[in-house]
């Protein structure tokens, strides 16, 4: 199944889709951060009206981050001839980068991200409740959904580096770049400083997470059978229901006498039990369409949230209608090829033998 957006030549549209498929990082950036950060509105597109100098600032920022990670990961994968699991850890990496190193909402009770969780859960200058769902959020969002994605859309790309040694190092530093502005602009706003014990054990956990993505089997996580067993409602659902349920686990019972380490490991076990399901029903080959309708199901989530964010004024309504538009061609794209019977004549059409 080649799937994939065609290019038909003519119409902008197709211009577009053969500028895309000439650069694919473009793509990627689109995506990345797209989708965790301006759909969710975590970051407002209402901005660019409101204080365009700090909408490009901003957008900076998370393209050096989002953008710059989801290469770096993708070119490990690749370079390093992995799988899934090694996406996974140095997901995990990048989240500590992005969330403890930068924005510090691992750390800081009083940022206002994580509200309550700022300090229910919080341990040892750790907010852990918290910490959990979003590591989970980042691994989803901002690494592993962009490159199935990216692979989804432009399937040349599968398997291909998108980015030569300068590439990388640009990328590194793109990231480390964002990342210190973020942290600058973060202790502005908050005077906040982790501290030199935090900032060692946060680095010393991302380059644990790397070793351990350098040296995890190829085959880590890789789907339990050759064959897709699953459907694609039961993918979409995976996909939906994923973070409303991590939202319950970590909001739902704040209120209560529950200790949070509880609530940690439901919220760690039912992460565990989706994970297997997906593993169980995927399939290693021609799962595409179970893989759009997963990552739709993600996506679908947070164009919900976005909206019941900014009902008073539902400016991300323009991208969600560009979401579902990619989606529909994607489906499209993969939707099973029509089984084709030749027609059947009725019998007193059918000839003879010769000579009767």
């Amino acid at each position: 199944m080649a799937g994939g957006f065609a290019r038909p030549p003519g119409t902008f549209g197709s211009r577009l889709l053969a500028f895309f498929h000439a650069h694919p990082v473009v793509a990627l950036a689109l995506l990345t951060p797209g989708i965790p950060e301006y759909l969710s509105t975590s970051s407002s597109l209402l901005n660019a009206v409101v204080d365009p100098a700090f909408f490009v600032l901003q957008l900076a920022i998370n393209v050096g981050q989002y953008t710059a990670g989801a290469l770096l990961v993708r070119e490990a994968m690749i370079r390093w001839r992995k799988g899934w699991a090694t996406v996974f850890l140095l997901g995990a990496a990048y989240a500590i980068t992005e969330e403890g190193l930068g924005d510090n909402t691992f750390f800081n009770s009083n940022h206002g991200s994580d509200g309550v969780l700022g300090v229910f859960g919080h341990y040892a200058g750790v907010n852990w409740v918290w910490a959990t769902g979003v590591l989970a959020f980042h691994v989803v969002y901002s690494i592993g959904l962009p490159i199935v994605l990216l692979g989804l859309a432009l399937p040349e790309t599968r398997g291909r580096s998108l980015l030569g040694g300068r590439g990388v190092w640009v990328a590194f530093a793109a990231l480390g770049l964002s990342t210190a502005t973020e942290t600058f602009l973060v202790w502005s706003e908050f005077h906040f400083w982790m501290g030199t014990p935090l900032l060692v054990a946060s680095g010393a956990a991302i380059a644990v997470l790397v070793v351990l993505a350098r040296r995890v089997p190829s085959d880590g996580l890789s789907p339990a059978r050759v064959r897709p067993t699953g459907t694609d409602r039961e993918f979409f659902a995976v996909g939906f229901f994923f973070f409303p349920l991590a939202f319950l686990w970590e909001y739902g019972f704040t209120s209560t006498t529950i200790p949070p380490a509880l609530l940690i490991g439901a919220e760690v076990v039912t992460f565990a039990v989706l994970l297997s399901q997906v593993r169980r029903g995927v399939g290693g080959v021609g799962n595409e369409p179970l893989l759009v309708h997963l990552a739709f199901g993600f996506v679908v989530w947070q164009a919900v949230f976005g909206v019941l964010l900014t009902l008073a004024l539902p400016y991300t309504l323009p991208l969600v209608a560009l979401v579902f538009l990619f989606f529909f061609r994607l489906r499209r794209a993969y939707a099973p090829a029509p089984a084709f019977d030749p027609p059947v004549r009725p019998l007193d059409a059918v000839p003879g033998p010769p000579g009767l």
